[in-house]
């Protein structure tokens, strides 16, 4: 009688085979969670781009969501296993990201060079602040009073006689969601003045005179390429041993454009709760076009914020409360936001960081204030209290006797996210960037205003969150040696 095994029986008691088999499935389940993390925080923001006019309530349950995601991510830091961190796995995601990468230079450069009129009441402004000042007038303080001959109306030669065609004020709120809004001046109800601060003004000066629109998008051009690098060495900075750090924050900026919304949502009028909204899918380079056709200037003091980020990461208290106050020279906010937590984070000087900031922005608003106290007043801080809300946020379904409590819950939110990062045992980058983004994310979800130049803000700070803080260091060698 034969002893022979028979082959089945052999192959059944093959462990190593067993054992490839369960590594290679554990090592395809990580890598597409790692790439579900990457495009998560993406997808939920084009989403909230779909949900377009009428849509606050889609908006905010769309920002609630992202805010959910992150934090959640960041409560469960170190659980998740990368893959796409060394040899092949590390050229692909390197191959990707610049593939993304190319995908918006290209879109960029297209844009710039075929111009366009802007499609918002941010770009005009910021282009036709510095003409006014090289008039020797003061643009949060008066509209101009020269007046242009009929030849310089029909066709205008200087870019200061093309702002006086569009309006003699820099940026008059009157019509369409403004219709109500009556206040022209004079002193503290002058609000046809410059919304924004002096280095939003001064950034877009030089190319905004020359180009006109095309220098605000070249503007901008130039403040995202500043961003992308800042994000890679931020990432870098807050995770200096996970590998592919750099290039995942880079993936979860850029990977809007992979994605095909278009494709997989149609238009279509939604109900939910009882509230009627549009839907409509946007366009893959959608954060592009609101650096380009839409004008949003929001890059300029992300950007100057990313700077004092990495700086404080890097223990330059001084320099970086000179860049946040830079930042709020340009827009109030997010600077103060993510400055309330900077203050607490390790290794940061709080007196050095706050005493720059306060004098930098001081210094930079001062010559403009003496000029103009009331005025400047009413156009940077009043507008900012009585402008109407609208459809794109949750506070238009409220009565109006609630929206006092929304600001409220606003200012709680911030209170809240300061204090647990304050009260945590470790107050490092890595630990702070999670914090920051569910706190911009949620700040911007009870705004009085949802629109799409204020996701500018939370792109950046929602792809350093999940590039890093969900991953453990040395969690692929774990992950062999248990499979």
């Amino acid at each position: 009688m034969s002893t022979d095994t028979p082959p089945s029986t052999a192959r059944l008691a093959d462990p190593a085979g067993d054992r490839d088999a369960r590594s290679l499935l554990a090592r395809l389940g990580a890598l597409l969670l790692e790439l579900l993390v990457m495009a998560s925080g993406p997808m939920l923001l084009m989403l909230v781009h779909y949900f377009s006019w009428g849509a606050g309530l889609y908006r905010f349950a769309m920002l609630c969501a992202l805010a959910l995601l992150v934090g959640w991510l960041g409560v469960r830091r170190k659980k998740l296993v990368p893959v796409l961190t060394r040899g092949a796995g590390r050229y692909l995601l390197a191959a990707g990201v610049a593939a993304l990468f190319m995908m918006q230079v290209r879109s960029f450069v297209r844009d710039i060079a075929h111009g366009g009129i802007c499609t918002t009441d941010m770009g005009k402004p910021s282009i036709c602040a510095g003409e006014w000042l090289l008039h020797g007038d003061n643009p949060w303080a008066q509209c101009a009073t020269v007046k242009l001959s009929k030849k310089a109306r029909r066709h205008p030669t200087t870019t200061f006689e093309w702002c006086l065609r569009e309006d003699r004020c820099v940026d008059r709120k009157a019509g369409h969601a403004y219709k109500t809004f009556d206040h022209h001046g004079p002193g503290f109800d002058f609000m046809d003045g410059y919304k924004y601060g002096p280095m939003m003004m001064l950034a877009y000066l030089p190319a905004g005179h020359l180009l006109r629109e095309r220098g605000i998008y070249l503007t901008n051009f130039v403040f995202w390429l500043g961003m992308i690098a800042l994000l890679y060495a931020t990432a870098v900075a807050a995770h200096p041993k996970l590998p592919s750090v750099g290039l995942r924050a880079l993936g979860g900026l850029l990977f809007t454009v992979a994605i095909p919304i278009g494709d997989i949502l149609p238009s279509a009028t939604v109900y939910w709760l009882g509230v009627e909204a549009h839907a409509s899918p946007p366009s893959r380079y959608e954060f592009v076009r609101e650096l380009t056709k839409t004008c949003a200037n929001d890059v300029i003091p992300v950007v100057l914020l990313l700077a004092a980020v990495l700086l404080c990461a890097r223990k330059h208290s001084a320099w970086a409360g000179v860049l946040i106050g830079l930042s709020m020279a340009a827009k109030q906010l997010p600077a103060p936001l993510i400055g309330l937590l900077l203050v607490f984070m390790d290794g940061v000087s709080w007196k050095r960081l706050l005493s720059a900031a306060v004098v930098t922005a001081t210094l930079c608003y001062l010559p403009f204030f003496v000029w103009a106290p009331r005025e400047m007043t009413a156009n940077l801080l009043l507008f900012n209290m009585l402008r109407p809300t609208n459809s794109s946020s949750i506070r238009e379904l409220l009565p109006a006797g609630l929206e006092s409590l929304v600001s409220l819950a606003q200012l709680a939110v911030v209170a809240l996210c300061v204090l647990y990062f304050a009260r945590k045992t470790e107050r490092t980058l890595a630990a702070l960037l999670p914090v920051a983004a569910v706190l911009i994310v949620l700040f911007i979800a009870l705004n009085k205003v949802v629109h799409g130049n204020y996701l500018l803000w939370v792109q950046p700070f929602v792809a350093l969150a999940l590039a890093g803080a969900p991953y453990a260091l040395g969690a692929e060698r774990r992950l062999r040696r248990t499979s």
